[in-house]
């Protein structure tokens, strides 16, 4: 089994915030997570909050999975389940811990939270979980994809659209706090999930099992990286573990079109 990671920032927003993804392999056992730490606390003037919640998060998800999951392994779905609501309290500590829940308004001050996804290997088989736009994809031997998640974050943002008719037309700050106030988390299941600290996350958890073949190409993947996926050139360099290649790739991308490919991206590849 051969592991490859690589996490890039965003391109144009470098010098005025962190890299909110963060990911972590277990040393032990092959047990994975990545998450994507959701931009959303800032002040009006546009600079970014500190201290950098969303940054924190991340990497509070990721310890946190991999750190259940190691002393949990077993081949069971439950254990991704519980994995995650461990992390989602530790989140909750942090945004207590830090005023959000007494400084709530959904726009300056909100939730630090992340989308996230999680996985483990027991010899053939995969069981994985996310939320969110994170997500895992499982290219076959001859690089053709055999499989892959689903967004649940543009489908909410469809049916927002759907039920306030001018929604592109109302002001950024209005969207955002219908969005993370009425969408995310909604008990209904109607919405969108995210990790923060709240139990109504738990509605979108989506947890399965695979079972793989030899030269499988697992990559679990932040939204920034979903564009590159299509790419075959992409799938080669993963498969090579070529840094440089990859390196070189991203850069030119993200130049290419910033909006589709340069934006903060994180991947774990892992080779059957």
């Amino acid at each position: 089994m051969k592991f490859f990671s690589a996490t890039y920032t965003d391109i144009i927003k470098f010098n005025r915030k962190p890299n909110e993804d963060f990911f972590l392999i277990s040393k032990n056992q092959p047990i994975f997570a990545l998450a994507d730490g959701v931009t959303q606390s800032r002040f009006k003037d546009g600079t970014y909050a500190y201290p950098a919640g969303a940054r924190a998060a991340a990497q509070i998800f990721c310890q946190s999975a991999v750190e259940y999951t190691e002393k949990n392994l077993k081949p069971s779905r439950k254990v991704i389940e519980d994995a995650f609501d461990f992390a989602n309290e530790r989140i909750w500590e942090l945004n207590k811990q830090e005023g959000m829940i007494a400084k709530l308004d959904y726009v300056v001050y909100d939730y630090f939270d992340i989308v996230g996804v999680a996985g483990f290997l027991v010899k053939e088989k995969l069981f994985f979980g996310y939320v969110g736009d994170c997500g895992l994809a499982i290219f076959a031997q001859n690089n053709i994809l055999k499989f892959q998640t689903k967004d649940m974050v543009e489908p909410a943002q469809e049916r927002a659209r759907s039920i306030y008719k001018n929604w592109d037309a109302m002001a950024q700050n209005e969207r955002t706090k219908i969005f993370h106030r009425d969408f995310r988390n909604n008990l209904s299941g109607k919405g969108y999930g995210s990790f923060t600290g709240e139990p109504g996350v738990r509605k979108y958890y989506e947890i399965d099992s695979l079972v793989l073949k030899s030269g499988d190409l697992i990559v679990f993947y932040s939204d920034g990286f979903v564009e590159c996926l299509k790419f075959p050139e992409f799938i080669k360099i993963l498969r090579s573990k070529d840094k440089k290649a990859l390196d070189d790739f991203s850069t030119n991308k993200a130049k290419e079109d910033n909006g589709r490919f340069g934006t903060d991206r994180t991947l774990i590849s892992i080779i059957i």
